[in-house]
């Protein structure tokens, strides 16, 4: 199901740890899996991992949901 950043934003201030939100981005931006959760590490409050599998890599953190929620939102996510 396609979401609207809103809805993808609300989902992401309610993950605890060792949840994540998973999408599959369509072939027209790359294809693949978005994995957005909390980092685990120092830095930003939410990781987004990029990748063609479960075993993604991460690509970006932000401590601002809006932000990740926009880009997958953008990305026409679907989430898994």
């Amino acid at each position: 199901m396609k979401m609207d950043w809103k809805e993808i934003m609300e989902q992401m201030e309610q993950l605890n740890e060792g949840q994540a939100l998973k999408f599959r981005i369509p072939q027209t931006f790359g294809g693949g899996i978005a994995v957005i959760e909390l980092n685990q590490n120092k830095g930003k409050k939410y990781l987004l991992k990029l990748g063609k599998d479960e075993n993604v890599s991460p690509y970006s953190e932000s401590d601002k949901s809006k932000d990740l929620a926009k880009w997958v939102a953008d990305r026409m996510g679907e989430s898994v």
